[in-house]
């Protein structure tokens, strides 16, 4: 099986594009995280 640059460079430009969206929003993406993960262990300590 072959994979040659054709194959290769949309796979690895559509990776990328998720890293940088990843990258810009990381302290959003992990604020966020922190919050549904503090609202769901504070559920479960009110029982």
């Amino acid at each position: 099986m072959y994979i040659g640059p054709d194959t290769l460079m949309p796979v690895a430009s559509a990776f990328a594009a998720v890293a940088g969206f990843v990258l810009m929003f990381w302290r959003k993406l992990v604020g966020a995280a922190k919050m549904i993960a503090s609202r769901v262990t504070g559920m479960f300590a009110k029982r």
